[in-house]
């Protein structure tokens, strides 16, 4: 605190132990209460090439962009040593690939269903009844009582 303006290092000055100037381009990436955060992308990244990646960007979006891959990435190399990102990548592909053979099986049953309900319905229009799904019969009333 000097000359009556308070301001709280952030987490990579308070680190580099140096004062934190309002134009200080980590500030808005490390707040002070987030060391850790800040400590992993320096031991992956250092801060000369954080800050020069974020000088090489104009706009604000891409900046915060950049520094969520460069948080996340250090985060998951401390998180995983070996392999990092990939990790969680493989993960995330194999959690997809299930997810998608679930959805074939749905799929399939759903068309297992739709042929019975096709044949069923076929069936009974061959004995001169027709006979009405359950359903679409309920679709029918709801329609007529809820339609302007």
């Amino acid at each position: 605190m000097t000359g009556g303006t308070s301001r709280v290092s952030c987490a990579a000055c308070k680190y580099q132990r140096r004062k934190c100037t309002p134009k200080c381009v980590l500030a808005s990436y490390f707040p002070a209460d987030q060391p850790k955060k800040f400590q992993n992308a320096h031991r992956l990244f250092g801060v000369r090439n954080i800050v020069r990646t974020l000088e090489q960007l104009d706009d604000e979006d891409q900046k915060a962009d950049a520094m969520k891959s460069i948080i996340f990435e250090s985060d998951m190399r401390e998180k995983f040593p070996v392999f990092g990102c990939v990790e969680c990548i493989s993960h995330l592909r194999q959690q997809l690939q299930i997810a998608l053979q679930q959805l074939q099986y749905v799929n399939g049953q759903l068309d297992i269903y739709r042929r019975q309900q096709q044949h069923s319905s076929e069936s009974s229009v061959g004995n001169g009844m027709l006979m009405v799904p359950f359903f679409s019969s309920i679709e029918d009333e709801y329609s007529r009582n809820h339609t302007s």
